[in-house]
């Protein structure tokens, strides 16, 4: 399986109208390219996390805008979406004795690539799993 190491961004944000809009916007105006996003809600605020083209150029481009920004390293797994490439990757993982702390990921079409993002409790580790699983 293809994987590489990149930078997540984590932003909180209000959770009313216009605020995802308001940080979209941003990154949108100077060009950076929104790779993979996950948004997880409650009364409070919203957590934005996101992978993009250009992470310390969005981070700095966030904080000057007022956002509260948190960088953290991830996984990107690139897989092909059929019947149990998730099983294989996660039991690959348990071997290991990784724990998966959250993951999300993208999908568009049965039998096409789909895009993975994992945090886990060892990524160097990880990383040398996912990269020896051969796909099927």
């Amino acid at each position: 399986m293809y994987c590489q190491i990149q930078r997540q961004l984590t932003i909180a944000l209000e959770n009313y109208p216009g605020r995802l809009a308001a940080m979209s916007t941003v990154i949108a105006n100077q060009n950076i390219n929104i790779e993979a996003i996950s948004l997880i809600d409650n009364i409070e605020q919203g957590l934005i996390r996101i992978v993009v083209s250009e992470p310390d150029k969005c981070k700095n481009l966030l904080i000057s805008e007022g956002f509260y920004v948190i960088e953290a390293d991830i996984i990107a797994v690139e897989i092909t979406d059929v019947n149990g490439q998730l099983a294989r990757l996660t039991q690959s993982l348990t071997r290991a004795r990784i724990n998966i702390e959250y993951t999300y990921g993208s999908s568009t079409r049965q039998e096409e690539k789909m895009h993975l993002i994992l945090k886990v409790s060892d990524l160097d580790k990880a990383y040398q799993v996912i990269a020896a699983i051969e796909e099927s």
